[in-house]
């Protein structure tokens, strides 16, 4: 399937708008995941479990580590393929308190020789009363984390109206009771006023705020990946003395001039960019929040995953857990099911019978 995919599929989907194959596929794993055959078949090509690769976490039972991130099913159309595609958890959104159609396009691009994507969505999405209507729809269980971001709008602009607007998003899917983990997404770097809450004053100040709600569920928070040591260091001392139980390092990088970036962006180019060209970033965050903070707090790794070496990698570095979109994007939609195997194997190499001991 791999070989298929890379050899014949892909350079057929890379000739078309980027925007384009992702809605196409979008349609499609919501087609599958509207039939009970089609997920049955569906897991019986690219599922794979194993009892070496279950860990719990915050009294949830995740079947293996492998996660789907923020940002490929914004509008909750997924949500019942994306356990029969081997992931053992998923990101539901960006999702913010009102709808936004997107920033303007082209919106989404495609690095080829970086192994990485532009994105500039914007936290384009339907808004949170529409994706509580869609889980709650679903019969199909699996553990969804619900990323909630502040409206992309003027509005929200300054720090009382944008702690409101989190706060409102947040209230809506607590009263539903929907979501067994909620991140707060404090990091999108396409949305208008840029990203208030990255210092330490005001994270603090929103995460008072939020914790006055009555939460059950974990929280967790997306962070920057392209702070230097020191200041995003002060941005995880806040979240665990605000009882936050996981970071999610990390979002998109906003540095054109990293040296992993080898194709050539014009002036015009906007957005962040994910993939390989976020691989050093997020694995030195991982393993200084880790060495500093690994008693207090889960890591939750993202950034450049292509491969169960590279998942394995950010395992061992100290994340419990690890979320991908476009190692999937270039590598294909087996590459769950290879990541997991492969995890497998190289816990028995290292001597390992749970993944949880190979973390840190």
């Amino acid at each position: 399937m791999a070989w298929a995919y890379q050899t014949c599929l892909r350079p057929i989907l890379f000739r078309f708008d980027p925007e384009v194959i992702h809605d196409k596929f979008i349609a499609v794993g919501h087609w599958l995941g509207q039939h009970r055959f089609t997920r049955q078949l569906t897991g019986k090509l690219l599922g794979y479990q194993h009892a070496s690769l279950q860990q719990q976490l915050w009294g949830l039972t995740f079947p293996n580590p492998v996660g789907l991130s923020a940002g490929f099913d914004k509008d909750a159309n997924l949500i019942d393929i994306i356990p029969s595609v081997g992931f053992g958890f998923m990101q539901v959104g960006t999702v913010t308190f009102q709808p936004y159609q997107g920033n303007p396009k082209p919106r989404l691009r495609r690095l080829p020789a970086s192994k990485g994507l532009v994105v500039y969505y914007g936290l384009k999405n339907v808004g949170v009363t529409e994706v509580i209507k869609r889980i709650q729809a679903s019969r199909v269980p699996a553990i969804r984390s619900i990323s909630v971001g502040k409206t992309n709008c003027r509005r929200t602009a300054d720090q009382a109206t944008g702690i409101q607007d989190y706060r409102d998003c947040l209230q809506q899917l607590i009263t539903a009771k929907v979501g067994d983990i909620y991140t707060i997404n404090i990091s999108c770097p396409n949305t208008f006023g840029g990203e208030p809450f990255t210092d330490p004053s005001s994270l603090s100040a929103l995460l008072t705020s939020l914790r006055q709600l009555e939460i059950n569920q974990p929280l967790w928070l997306k962070m920057p990946i392209d702070l230097p040591w020191p200041e995003f260091a002060k941005l995880v001392k806040v979240a665990v003395e605000h009882q936050i139980q996981a970071v999610v390092i990390g979002n998109l990088t906003k540095d054109y001039h990293r040296p992993e970036i080898k194709d050539k962006l014009s002036s015009q180019v906007r957005g962040g960019i994910s993939g390989k060209p976020t691989w050093q970033l997020s694995n030195q965050l991982i393993a200084r929040t880790y060495q500093a903070y690994g008693d207090q707090i889960k890591i939750v790794g993202v950034g450049g995953i292509f491969s169960a070496h590279d998942a394995y990698t950010k395992i061992k570095l100290g994340a419990s857990l690890v979320q991908l979109i476009t190692g999937m994007i270039y590598q294909g939609p087996q590459l769950i099911k290879q990541i997991n195997a492969g995890l497998v194997d190289l816990l028995a190499q290292d001597g390992f019978d749970h993944i949880w001991q190979a973390v840190g």
